[in-house]
């Protein structure tokens, strides 16, 4: 994929990468998902101009701990949420491991990981 104009383009397509993969209503907790998604790739994309799909480690690892420094344990803990959707839409799960921090859980103390919801799939077409 080219090189993104603009942090606009960057944070729609963060947006439609979650928006297919999380099941639920628009309302609440998906919402909040998507509006934090078009925040992180606004950011990483004034930072090193890069798109979602352009991301490495380093980026989302940048964010988390330079970005969210300022913010409550609670509120670190849900941008780590909406970056671990982000890593499993763009099947970077490997990544997953390698973001520990402070954010990992709202008491800022990190656990072993419970696998989440599952991610919406479609469900194929019959024929």
């Amino acid at each position: 994929m080219s090189r993104l104009a603009n942090h606009r383009a960057a944070a729609r397509i963060a947006r439609s990468l979650l928006a297919n993969r999380l099941p639920g209503s628009r309302r609440g907790t998906v919402r909040q998902h998507l509006a934090r998604s078009g925040h992180i790739a606004e950011t990483i994309w004034r930072r090193w101009q890069v798109g979602p799909y352009q991301w490495r480690l380093k980026h989302l690892r940048w964010y988390l701990q330079e970005c969210t420094n300022e913010y409550t344990c609670s509120t670190r803990y849900r941008h780590w949420l909406t970056v671990r959707l982000l890593v499993f839409a763009l099947d970077r799960d490997g990544w997953i491991e390698r973001l520990n921090g402070p954010w990992v859980r709202p008491s800022g103390i990190r656990g072993v990981l419970k696998p989440g919801r599952p991610a919406f799939e479609p469900s194929p077409t019959a024929d």
